[in-house]
């Protein structure tokens, strides 16, 4: 991977940080068998599975816009049942099958299927959920294992029992469409939570269900939440489909649906039975939604949602323009890459009606007269992501062969943008394949 700009390097050899590092990781354990990354020891924790096998998660460090990779490897023999020629190519060793579902303030949740054994077979659909601490710079990191969560989720209850919790035999899977996420709380108690909001055929949504696990101390608990609009009054949406889960401060959690807007609710509140909603800026009125719900577009590729301090968060728009600086996509050659990235700002409140701030408005045209961007295809960056240490900094992806181009080319960069200052922070070519754009998560990490 060559960095263009020379951003900062990570290391962990340098003194103890007095706050976590702002990283972008890949959450799929060695997903990059072609360009294989080499782990730090100083990040490496090891466990045990539900069935036996020891293991070693580390991490191998890179600053931002380039990604982080996280690595896992078997103490002692390999499982068995795992076929010896799939060892030999970490990348696509199929035993190792972690996934980071969420990261937060210094901890990750892992997934993990556990390997075949005699103890295992493949078809039991079994996983187990670890918690991965990088500790405070002080001390090593550490892996625990969660207890499982036996509560059934509402979409397969009987249509008369929806609202009635019951006991299922096997886990329920914490990695089921953008829906987990965890917080740790001001007190270091980690928090970990997944909201169900069931669709309705005939009318908006306005009950949901979270389940939460406070631990260590706690036992799985099932919540009931009331749906309310943010302004009184205001319509809810029918069918929303979360797209990203962002943990916003000490306090809060926000369910992102890209095409609608995003929910929200204080999990440190135990007492605070609402989920409120919130519309995106810029976002068709619920008429219109109604009329597109069966054309639902992927946006997450042009449009982000971070954590912009411990109370408010940060949205970011890449929206096409004409050629003569209008909203909107026009015919002519022009603009056929034309775009504006915009962002907003909003504090998040409990009790009553809020506003989206305009920030500003990036255009493209300012964006390629920029140093080092001499190099970067004209096309629009796709896939925003806040910077977990300055909410002004958003990293995006770019590359040609993600439009309609003959003879595009495959290669892949980076950009690290300060929005605000209108300065291009830095460049890395990130290569010509193997990416998978959607599978990034920021997270603060320290060791």
């Amino acid at each position: 991977m060559e960095n263009l700009t020379n951003p900062t390097p990570l290391s962990v050899t340098d003194p103890p940080a007095a706050s976590p590092r702002w990283l972008l990781l890949d959450q799929y354990v060695n997903n990059r068998g072609s360009e294989p990354s080499i782990p730090d020891a100083k990040t490496t924790a090891a466990s045990c599975t539900s069935t036996g096998q020891l293991f070693t998660v580390s991490f191998a460090l890179a600053a931002p816009p380039a990604i982080s990779t996280f690595c896992c490897e078997w103490i002692g023999d390999a499982p068995v049942g795992n076929d010896r020629r799939r060892r030999d190519f970490t990348g696509h060793d199929e035993s190792k099958n972690l996934h980071i579902v969420a990261a937060h303030n210094g901890c990750a949740l892992i997934e993990m299927s556990p390997p075949e054994s005699r103890f295992c077979s493949r078809y039991d659909n079994k996983r187990d959920y670890f918690i991965y601490e990088s500790g405070d710079g002080r001390t090593p990191p550490w892996l625990s294992l969660l207890p499982a969560c036996y509560f059934s989720r509402q979409f397969d209850r009987d249509d008369d029992k929806r609202h009635v919790p019951t006991r299922i035999d096997k886990p329920r899977s914490l990695d089921v469409g953008n829906k987990t996420a965890l917080l740790r709380l001001v007190d270091g108690e980690l928090l970990v939570c997944q909201l169900e909001v069931i669709h309705e055929n005939d009318r908006p949504n306005d009950t949901a269900e979270l389940c939460v696990l406070r631990w260590p101390g706690r036992d799985w608990e099932m919540m009931r939440l009331d749906i309310a609009h943010h302004e009184d009054g205001g319509e809810l949406p029918w069918s929303p489909e979360m797209d990203a889960v962002v943990p916003v401060g000490v306090r809060f959690v926000c369910w992102v649906d890209y095409n609608l807007g995003f929910f929200f609710h204080d999990v440190a509140d135990e007492a605070f039975s609402k989920l409120v909603y919130v519309p995106l800026p810029d976002v068709p009125p619920p008429e219109q939604q109604r009329r597109l719900s069966h054309e639902r577009p992927y946006m997450p590729y042009r449009r982000g949602l971070g954590a912009a301090g411990l109370d408010a968060v940060r949205f970011v728009s890449v929206a096409p323009r004409c050629c003569c600086g209008g909203h909107g996509k026009t015919s002519c050659e022009r603009s056929r890459f034309a775009f504006n990235v915009t962002t907003w700002t909003l504090t998040l409140k409990k009790e009553g009606p809020m506003i989206w701030v305009n920030d500003g408005v990036l255009d493209c045209d300012e964006l390629w007269q920029l140093p080092y961007s001499g190099c970067l295809p004209r096309v629009a960056p796709e896939y925003p992501m806040v910077s977990s240490d300055n909410p002004d900094v958003v990293c995006f992806v770019l590359c040609e062969n993600s439009y309609v181009i003959d003879n595009a080319d495959k290669t892949v960069w980076m950009l690290e943008v300060d929005t605000r200052r209108k300065v291009l922070l830095s460049v890395v070519l990130h290569g010509s394949g193997g990416y998978y754009a959607d599978c990034r998560l920021p997270a603060k990490l320290c060791w």
